[in-house]
């Protein structure tokens, strides 16, 4: 959202300041484009210290520890074993690829990979209580 009088500044006209700044000054820069000069001035820095007309935005969040093939490997598991158990997986995950991760990152790997847990009810008809 922006703020105040700002507004955004298009990619190739940042790479027209740079292409610009090797021969005009960021004052005659700002008058010819209509962009204010403390852009110009940040435009210029950008590309000197990182070669790029624009700063890019990092990676959000942090990699994953799963990567698609260990993913597959437990996907192979639980469709060769449905009945199988979280701890189970960690075992053979680990004892295959040496890669020791908590059982609540294999459930939430499987999960965004569609699978679910089968949930287990008991029922108790009205003649035999415990």
């Amino acid at each position: 959202m922006p703020q105040g009088n700002r507004r955004h500044i298009a990619p190739e006209q940042k790479r027209l300041i740079t292409t610009m700044a090797n021969y005009m000054s960021p004052r005659e820069i700002a008058t010819a484009t209509h962009i204010s000069k403390r852009t110009v001035y940040r435009t210029i820095a950008t590309w000197r210290s990182t070669g790029k007309h624009a700063k890019v935005p990092l990676e959000l969040g942090r990699p994953r520890i799963l990567t698609p093939f260990d993913i597959s490997f437990l996907e192979g598991l639980v469709l060769r074993t449905p009945d199988i158990y979280l701890v189970e997986l960690q075992t053979h995950l680990y004892m295959s690829t040496g890669l020791y991760v908590a059982q609540t990152t294999i459930r939430d790997a499987l999960r965004r990979r569609g699978y679910t847990r089968k949930r287990v009810r008991v029922f108790f008809s009205n003649s035999a209580r415990l």
